[in-house]
């Protein structure tokens, strides 16, 4: 019975430290058709990952080092029903000054075929200087901030903290995301700001009260949280 309620929960889309707070979160990790088609019955918005072809112009859903299973980011888009557009996270794993501009160009010819609206699309990357030519054309865009902040010793914390701050005064309208792990850092030293944050966790884990701290913040828009499909979980 014990393992019947465990499969059930871990396979649910609703999780106890979401309660009340459904709204502000979405899936994980969402870089199958099969996933997608699922989560759309539970989420308001998705999150996936590109990989971005410079040679062939396309982009592929995928999370390196995993191996590509070669869905085309078109088709992905396609999948999805006019009637339905949820809110999306690109996280693009390759961005750079190098392709930046044809990332953009393939972005908007992509999103023009579909009518989909920009501001219903998170542009994510580490390089926040790059995004700030998503942000003219109508994108949402959020700074990745360097990871395990919470791991750093005081001086290089000091370092990375005083390069985000930078960032943030050089660009005031893109948000930031970041871990939940960090978000204790985040909070206190950012607290305004616009946030997107993701917190990856086990069914069974010890985090419920953190998450929902961060739900309950109101510079919080969105919590990426695990969601498990029986098919295309990758």
């Amino acid at each position: 019975m014990l393992t019947i309620l465990f499969i059930a929960y871990y396979y649910s889309p609703y999780k106890v430290e979401g309660i009340n707070f459904y709204h502000k979160i979405w899936a994980h990790r969402v870089n199958s058709i099969e996933k997608l088609n699922s989560s759309l019955n539970y989420f308001d918005g998705i999150e996936l990952d590109l990989v971005y072809n410079f040679e062939k112009n396309i982009f592929d859903v995928n999370h390196p080092p995993d191996e590509s299973k070669g869905l085309n980011f078109v088709d992905y888009i396609n999948a999805i029903e006019n009637n339905s557009l949820p809110f999306i996270w690109l996280d693009i794993k390759n961005i750079n000054k190098k392709n930046v501009d044809q990332i953009l160009k393939k972005l908007l010819l992509i999103f023009k075929s579909k009518e989909y609206p920009l501001n219903k699309i998170l542009i994510e990357s580490k390089n926040a200087n790059l995004l700030l030519q998503f942000e003219k054309v109508g994108f949402k865009t959020s700074f990745y901030l360097p990871s395990n902040l919470n791991k750093k010793n005081s001086l290089d914390l000091s370092k990375s903290l005083l390069d985000i701050k930078n960032v943030i005064n050089k660009y005031p309208n893109v948000a930031i995301s970041t871990s939940f792990k960090d978000y204790h850092i985040v909070k206190k030293e950012f607290p305004n700001h616009k946030k997107y944050i993701w917190a990856i966790v086990k069914p069974l884990h010890f985090n419920h009260f953190l998450i929902r701290e961060i739900l309950k913040d109101t510079s919080v828009e969105i919590v990426l949280l695990n969601y498990h499909v029986i098919r295309g979980n990758i």
